[in-house]
C-alpha cells in the first residue's frame, strides 16, 4: 500500500507469490517438453517444486484483501468498483481474448475458447473473477466484520472453506451438464473456495502491526510450520488421498497460511525492500496475466538439463513479461488492456 502507512511486507508477499505462480507453470512447461527424457528423480523433484509454489494464487487473494482492509477500514470510496472494472476487469477480458487467439486455430474454437476464458475461468486470469467477488463482499460486510469476533469469523470461514474444497477433493463428478468441468476446474471460481483467505486478509490488514508482534513472539514455530505443512501435502500426494493437482486442495490452506506468516515475519526484519523485489511487485499483475503466453511458445532446448531448463523458463517468463509490460505501458490505453503498473516506493 502507498499512502500514510506503507506495508513493506506486502511487496515481499506479492513478489514471492508472483514468482511462485510462474514457477508452477514453468514446471508444467518443463515436464511437457522433457516428458520422455527426464529421469524419475528429476520428474518427482520438479513436481515437488510445483506443489511448493501452490501458495501463490491464494496469497494474491490474501494480499488483495489485506491491503483493502488496511487502506479502507471505514468503507471504500464511491469510485472504488468503477476503477477496478477499468483497470482489472477490462484487462481480464482483453487477455481472455489474447489467450483464445494463442490457444486456438479456428474461428469456432476461438469463440468457444473466448467464452470459456471469460465466463468459466479458462485461463490464468481466473483469479480476477474471485477477487471481484471479494470486492463486493467487502463492500457488503466490512461493517459487520469490524463488529464480529475475529476468532469466530476465522473459525467459521475456515470450516466453510475446508468443507467446500473437501467436497470436490473427495467426491466424483455428478452426472450433470458440465459436471466433469465443475469438478476439474469450475469449483475454483465461487468465493467459498477462498473465503478463509478473505477473512484472514481482512483481520491481518486491520491489525497488521499486532500481527507482526505476534509472529515475532514465536519465530521457531513460524519457521517450522511451512516445513511440516509441506510434508503433510507430500504425504497426501504420495498416498493418493487427494488427486487434485492445484492450489485448491484442503492441505494447501495450512501450507499457504504458514508461508504467508513466514514471509511477513522475515520481511518485518528488513529495513529496506530490495530493488528486484520492488520491480517484480510493481509488474506482478502483468507477469501473472501474460507469463504463460511466453511459456506456451517455449520449445525444448536440446542438451539442456531439465532443471536448468526450468530455471531458464522461469527467468525468461518473468523478464519477458516485465519487458512487454514496459513496452506496452507507453501506449495510453494499455492500462485498460493489461492493467496499470502497481505503485511502489522509490529507493
Amino acid at each position: 500500500m502507498l499512502g500514510n502507512h506503507i506495508i513493506n511486507e506486502a511487496f515481499w508477499l506479492r513478489a514471492i507469490a508472483c514468482l511462485a505462480v510462474v514457477a508452477t507453470h514453468s514446471v508444467d512447461t518443463t515436464l511437457l517438453n522433457y516428458q520422455h527424457s527426464a529421469s524419475q528423480v528429476e520428474e518427482y523433484g520438479l513436481i515437488f517444486v510445483r506443489f511448493m509454489g501452490y501458495f501463490g494464487t491464494p496469497t494474491f487473494i490474501f494480499i488483495s484483501i489485506l491491503l483493502l482492509a488496511n487502506a479502507y477500514p471505514k468503507g471504500v470510496p464511491t469510485d472504488f468498483l468503477a476503477k477496478r472494472v477499468k483497470y482489472i476487469l477490462l484487462p481480464f477480458v482483453f487477455m481472455a481474448f489474447v489467450f483464445a487467439i494463442v490457444e486456438n486455430n479456428s474461428i469456432n474454437s476461438f469463440i468457444n475458447g473466448l467464452i470459456y476464458n471469460i465466463f468459466l475461468g479458462g485461463y490464468t486470469g481466473y483469479f480476477i473473477i474471485i477477487i471481484f467477488q471479494f470486492y463486493i463482499l467487502y463492500m457488503w460486510l466490512y461493517k459487520h466484520l469490524m463488529k464480529w469476533s475475529p476468532k469466530v469469523v476465522l473459525s467459521v470461514s475456515f470450516i466453510i472453506n475446508i468443507s467446500y474444497l473437501a467436497f470436490f477433493n473427495f467426491t466424483e463428478p455428478i452426472n450433470i451438464p458440465l459436471g466433469e468441468y465443475i469438478w476439474m476446474r469450475g469449483y475454483w471460481l465461487p468465493f467459498l473456495g477462498w473465503i478463509f483467505y478473505f477473512a484472514l486478509g481482512f483481520y491481518c490488514g486491520r491489525y497488521f502491526d499486532q500481527l507482526k508482534l505476534k509472529l515475532r513472539k514465536f519465530p521457531v514455530l513460524i519457521c517450522s510450520l511451512p516445513v511440516f505443512s509441506l510434508l503433510l501435502v507430500v504425504v497426501m500426494v504420495r498416498g493418493d488421498m487427494i488427486t487434485a493437482v492445484s492450489s485448491k486442495r484442503i492441505d494447501i490452506i495450512l501450507y499457504t497460511v504458514s508461508v504467508i506468516f513466514l514471509i511477513v515475519l522475515l520481511a518485518s526484519y528488513t529495513r529496506k525492500v530490495p530493488g528486484f523485489i520492488l520491480t517484480i511487485s510493481k509488474h506482478s499483475f502483468h507477469i501473472y496475466l501474460v507469463h504463460k503466453i511466453f511459456l506456451h511458445y517455449l520449445q525444448r532446448i536440446e542438451g539442456l538439463h531439465p532443471w536448468l531448463y526450468f530455471i531458464f523458463a522461469m527467468v525468461y517468463a518473468v523478464l519477458a513479461s516485465i519487458l512487454i509490460s514496459k513496452w506496452v505501458s507507453k501506449v495510453r490505453v494499455s492500462k485498460f488492456l493489461v492493467g496499470r503498473v502497481l505503485p511502489v516506493p522509490k529507493n
